[in-house]
């Protein structure tokens, strides 16, 4: 800012976390602001977060400190923007959690436990304290809109007086933020051993400071700059007590994606990486494979036979109509049939709704065995012993493909949420009715979705399974190679690959609508 420039007054609004000062302490940050040349803040604690929103959105605030969540929201309107984001001491990342606390003594271990008991929450504004235990209470079908499947919902002013209420054992459950937690452990005003954390959420963007969009540019860009680097003159403070420093949001969002990133590349990653590199170039060396020669004759042989089998020949196109209508045909009954028979034997070979151990062992083994038999030695052995024809195709298919849906079905069924299943049981349903109302709903999306990628896979080996005499348009491929008739696969190449991809499309649609 220019010394030129007149004294600017701006107002900044703060809203509610904490009930410590020196837990939500902006003070010593806006004095540093207020001592550089020509700019004036006035600060204001709000009493809730629609306060802080509606001061900003007026226009009567023009700095504010936010949740994520209340951010997001105001963001969205074009109001306010993030400028900066602080980093707590003692961390290198300004995210955070939520987490649900309770007394230590308490019977409550895990969230599945809290329906109709006492919970406490923050502001609906608020991140860590109602909208991410919303949405974790939600993937266990507990609603935290719903008050009357809790004995009493609190909303408490803030993170410190949810942690209070469960400290006083006038809640059982408080969702808060683990900044406030850890910050209340550090104060002495919680011991760590009177509460127990019964869940964490994934982690959290930090909260940000915000000015409004309509400040003059050099105006934002010095204010961002000097808080930026407030941390080179004093100590900072904000959100959370004496911060390290305040990073720019992208810095602060480049943090947030590295947290779910960086536990995925530990040792235990390298070490497999390299472990599959070397069994890779093991079987390059038994199989005698030389890799640069095979690429530089595979490109000049390449060349020949698509040279060979240029232009394609459509010159009966009734017939290949119909051999490709015939491949589908068997792919489709191939389905249905598979659809049929792995539908019971993937309900109970889920294990968490088979009727025992015994039932649960078998129903796997039948899907692994018809997974391990190829549909090649299937189509010929039922070549064999029913003839030629689409019959020994659609069983190959059926028998085949049963086992990888029987598995698809089991592993949905197996991580459907406990939720409904707990709250049907409750009631008395029975295993049928759970199944029926509580299992299958869940797992429509993905049952559709399974049963059209086999539907595709299945038509691209029918057209193989005709090589071996069991129908379809693969007969036709096949007749065409031994007679080197390479114009003629092309044409038959082609006709695969547009109802392939016609019928993709098609897949893709119906997976929209069941979504």
């Amino acid at each position: 800012m220019s010394t030129t420039e007149h004294t600017l007054t701006l107002r900044m609004v703060v809203a509610p976390a904490s009930n410590d000062e020196g837990s939500l302490n902006f003070s010593e940050l806006v004095a540093f602001l207020n001592n550089q040349d020509h700019l004036t803040i006035h600060m204001d604690h709000c009493s809730d977060y629609a306060e802080a929103i509606d001061a900003l959105e007026s226009g009567r605030a023009q700095i504010g400190w936010l949740g994520p969540y209340a951010y997001r929201g105001i963001e969205e309107k074009g109001v306010v923007e993030a400028f900066a984001i602080g980093v707590p001491e003692g961390r290198n990342s300004p995210n955070y959690r939520s987490v649900f606390i309770a007394h230590a003594n308490s019977q409550i271990n895990r969230l599945a436990d809290i329906k109709n008991k006492r919970l406490a929450v923050s502001d609906i504004h608020s991140t860590s304290g109602y909208a991410v235990p919303r949405r974790e209470l939600g993937d266990i079908g507990i609603h935290l809109e719903n008050a009357h499947e809790f004995s009493s919902l609190i909303t408490a002013h803030n993170h410190d007086e949810a942690i209070r209420l469960v400290i006083c054992d006038e809640v059982d459950v408080a969702a808060v933020s683990s900044i406030n937690l850890d910050d209340s452990i550090a104060r002495g005003v919680l011991e760590a051993q009177n509460i127990k954390v019964i869940h964490t959420s994934p982690d959290i963007p930090g909260a940000p400071l915000v000015f409004s969009t309509t400040l003059p540019k050099e105006t934002k860009k010095w204010i961002k700059t000097t808080i930026l680097n407030a941390h080179k003159s004093i100590k900072v403070g904000g959100y959370g007590g004496q911060l390290k420093k305040y990073v720019d949001p992208l810095e602060s969002r480049i943090q947030f994606l590295e947290s779910y990133l960086y536990p995925q590349w530990g040792w235990r990653t390298y070490a497999n990486t390299i472990l599959l590199i070397g069994l890779a170039w093991y079987c390059f060396i038994d199989l005698e494979i030389e890799v640069i020669g095979l690429f530089s004759d595979m490109s000049s042989y390449f060349m020949d036979v698509v040279g060979r089998m240029l232009p394609p020949d459509f010159s009966n196109p009734r017939d290949l109509a119909l051999s490709m209508l015939e491949t589908i045909e068997i792919a489709f009954l191939g389905t249905l049939l598979a659809i049929v028979l792995s539908t019971p034997i993937g309900i109970l070979s889920a294990r968490n709704v088979a009727p025992n151990k015994i039932i649960y062992i078998l129903a796997r083994t039948i899907t692994v065995f018809f997974r391990a038999v190829p549909e090649f030695i299937m189509a010929m052995i039922l070549v064999i012993a029913v003839g030629f024809g689409a019959i020994p195709g659609v069983l190959a298919l059926g028998f085949h493909t049963m086992g990888f849906l029987a598995k698809f079905y089991a592993e949905d069924i197996e991580h459907v949420k406990s939720g409904p299943i707990e709250a049907l049981q409750s009631t008395g349903a029975s295993p049928l009715q759970v199944l029926a109302f509580a299992v299958i709903p869940q797992i429509i999306p993905s049952f559709v979705g399974n049963n059209l990628y086999i539907l595709d896979r299945n038509i691209r080996m029918a057209t193989m399974l005709g090589i071996v005499g069991a129908g379809g348009i693969g007969y036709e491929l096949q007749s065409s190679f031994r007679m080197f008739h390479y114009p003629r696969v092309s044409a038959i190449v082609l006709v695969i690959f547009v109802t392939i991809l016609g019928i993709d499309l098609l897949s893709s649609a119906i997976r929209k609508r069941v979504q």
